[in-house]
């Protein structure tokens, strides 16, 4: 496959840039290995982070398939990672062996860009949230549901955990230290358990 989609494949180390807001896309990143953030920088200088990308999650899909001229987003190492770059004339053009990997992977793609989708509106559905109380624990219980247990690892420092729930951290702070005061939650830095 790395052949027929004439795949390039990048090594980032830990806060390069790996996308830069500005630019146009005519490829696919798939994450190999290490992690990354999305973020969108504002012209007051804050920073939103949209989204955490770990091993085999794709990004700048939507802008390369709709053809964005300027995407509006960065893509930030967080770890050193390796990033693959799939041309996307070649992903949605069968090669002239059609192989089955080729259907497969524009499934898996078709699967990937629905799961994005619902992730995005869960985090509407965060941000929509009126107050940072609420923000926070309507994120923790989602958190915890989705990994399953009470007692759970986000992927954020506390910093970034404002930035991607857009709320003013010291203002968050002192919500988690009223929702453990109240016996809501426990936490240790990016540790939490939901009591």
């Amino acid at each position: 496959m790395l052949d027929c989609l004439s795949i390039r494949e990048r090594n980032y180390k830990k806060n390069d840039i790996i996308l830069l807001a500005g630019t146009k896309v005519d490829a696919i990143g798939v994450v190999a290995e290490g992690t990354a953030q999305i973020v969108r920088d504002e012209l007051d200088g804050e920073r939103t982070i949209l989204s955490e990308l770990m091993r085999a999650d794709i990004f700048a899909e939507a802008y390369v398939v709709a053809e964005t001229a300027e995407i509006p987003i960065s893509v930030i190492a967080t770890a050193d990672c390796k990033v693959l770059w799939i041309p996307f004339s070649k992903v949605v053009v069968y090669c002239s062996f059609t192989c089955e990997y080729h259907r497969v992977l524009i499934q898996n793609l078709m699967k990937l860009i629905a799961e994005k989708n619902i992730l995005m509106n869960e985090k509407m559905r965060i941000l929509s949230q009126k107050t940072t109380r609420e923000k926070l624990m309507c994120y923790l219980n989602d958190y915890s549901e989705k990994v399953g247990k009470n007692k759970f690892k986000i992927p954020f420092s506390r910093s970034e955990l404002a930035d991607y729930l857009s709320v003013d951290r010291s203002a968050m702070s002192r919500e988690l230290g009223k929702l453990r005061d109240e016996g809501y939650i426990r936490f240790n830095k990016n540790e939490f358990e939901i009591l």
